[in-house]
């Protein structure tokens, strides 16, 4: 399930089991030191990975110094995935105080989930009233 993917994602990028590893950082919070970026360096310098920062639109009215700032690592054949995953996370920010079910479904999808994983993953969020 998900929970496998938390703290492996390298790990399994170089076993082609993962085609796309997310993480992020809050500008306000600095904490950008908590990811694995040093562990990644030696892959994306050799091109094997690839990564990009995106920083999706603020909704209207935010402060920016709680700007998000994602760090995206594809495996160099799942390059498309990147710019898919720049578009979800835009309309993703843009509904941020409504959680989207298909929206996180491509987010999953994108990410490498299992279709099992990620319905259960959605069926977690229905339970606590994400979804209304």
């Amino acid at each position: 399930m998900m929970e496998e993917h938390t703290g492996n994602e390298l790990t399994l990028m170089l076993e082609a089991e993962k085609p796309l590893a997310m993480f992020y950082f809050c500008q306000a919070m600095d904490d950008r030191d908590v990811l694995p970026v040093d562990d990644f360096a030696p892959y994306v310098k050799n091109g094997r990975i690839l990564m990009e920062e995106f920083d999706p639109p603020l909704p209207l009215g935010t402060n920016p110094t709680y700007q998000i700032t994602y760090v995206l690592y594809a495996l160099a054949a799942e390059a498309w995935r990147i710019p898919a995953m720049k578009i979800a996370l835009t309309a993703q920010s843009e509904n941020f105080s409504k959680p989207d079910q298909g929206i996180d479904r491509i987010i999953g999808m994108l990410l490498g989930y299992s279709k099992q994983a990620i319905d259960s993953w959605i069926q977690s969020g229905i339970d606590k009233g994400a979804y209304q």
